[in-house]
């Protein structure tokens, strides 16, 4: 039976890579701590900010998890005039894969309007708000799928204008041998148009990372993305997370994916954390940094950088406090901060 229900899937994604009248799934900017932190994720993805950088990685998963994200864009303080914020909840079923939902606000603040000619007339205030469900999951051995769905609106007052539409998001995700992973991501399939107005273009990101240190308490992961639009190659991002007191969770994770799919005909007799590396402690720190590059244009590099402390309250909870900032080449830096929980027991204990 689980055959089937992994044809059908294939068959849905499939409809999905071949829609062309679609809005965006996800906000612009996005949205995820860890990700700008690290410039370069997709191939990283296996937690709760799979849901907006590629849905495949959460069937990596292995606890719920929740989390709220507050981040005043290209500015400084909780008063910065554009500033974002979205709550996301996602639950792991183990073999049946992972659901996400997420509700995402970008605030734009007034701004001033003017007509062709120049001619100020006045200032108005946008505000965009998206919510969009996600699912992934594994299908042969260590290559799993995912999908994201969900709504847009924008809203520009006092103008009373707005704009609604459904959107999908696509990725896929192979983990090698628990270190290394190589990932594909499709942002706004198809492009997004209103009349004969172009909203979004689709974004294709390739993406590979490597667990290059993993130690009972170190661990160090590297990873690469390439972006394409329009057929042309445009940004080049790389990304570095460093584990402090605690194993790789990329090299965890993966492992313990690994050792799922090795020994699932002999459930109930292996021990699936056989081989895995051993938290110590009830803290765990995570250090950050990243870089992009337009290629498609000359522009300066832009860096980004951050941390996650992560505490055990219980063996079933974990409470997470993160934050990450992004310098943009011309634009005022960019703060996020977030903080989160992982709920429950692994799945596969």
């Amino acid at each position: 039976m689980f055959r089937y229900i992994r044809i059908v899937l294939c068959i849905i994604i499939g409809i999905l890579l071949c829609s062309t009248l679609v809005f965006s799934a996800t906000l612009e900017p996005k949205d995820g701590v860890r990700p700008m932190g690290m410039s370069a994720f997709s191939a990283v993805a296996d937690d709760i900010n799979s849901i907006s950088w590629n849905p495949a990685g959460l069937a990596l998963m292995l606890n719920q998890e929740a989390i709220a994200t507050y981040a005043p864009v290209y500015g400084y303080g909780f008063d910065s005039d554009i500033n974002q914020s979205h709550l996301a909840y996602a639950y792991p079923t183990g073999k049946w894969g992972t659901a996400g939902i997420d509700f995402s606000f970008l605030n734009y603040g007034n701004m001033s309007r003017r007509d062709q000619s120049g001619k100020d007339l006045g200032s108005f205030n946008r505000k965009d708000s998206s919510i969009y469900l996600s699912y992934g999951i594994n299908l042969v051995n260590s290559f799993s799928v995912g999908a994201s769905v969900g709504t847009t609106s924008v809203k520009m007052n006092p103008m009373d204008e707005s704009v609604r539409g459904l959107g999908f998001d696509i990725g896929a995700l192979y983990n090698i041998k628990s270190l290394a992973s190589v990932a594909l991501f499709v942002e706004n399939v198809g492009g997004v148009s209103a009349g004969d107005r172009e909203i979004a273009r689709q974004k294709v990101r390739f993406g590979t990372a490597y667990s290059v240190i993993n130690k009972p308490t170190m661990g160090l992961t590297l990873a690469f993305d390439l972006d394409e639009q329009e057929r042309k190659f445009d940004t080049l991002y790389f990304g570095a997370e460093w584990s402090v007191f605690s194993p790789s969770s990329f090299f965890a994770k993966r492992k313990i994916q690994e050792r799922v799919f090795a020994l699932q005909k002999y459930e109930g007799v292996a021990n699936y954390s056989e081989g895995l590396p051993e938290k110590k402690g009830k803290v765990s720190l995570l250090v950050r940094a990243g870089m992009q590059k337009r290629i498609a244009v000359d522009e300066p590099l832009g860096f980004s950088g951050g941390f996650c402390v992560k505490y055990s309250l219980t063996p079933k909870m974990n409470v997470r406090i993160e934050h990450a900032f992004e310098l943009h080449p011309y634009l005022d830096t960019t703060q996020r901060f977030s903080i989160g929980l992982e709920l429950g027991k692994i799945i596969y204990e």
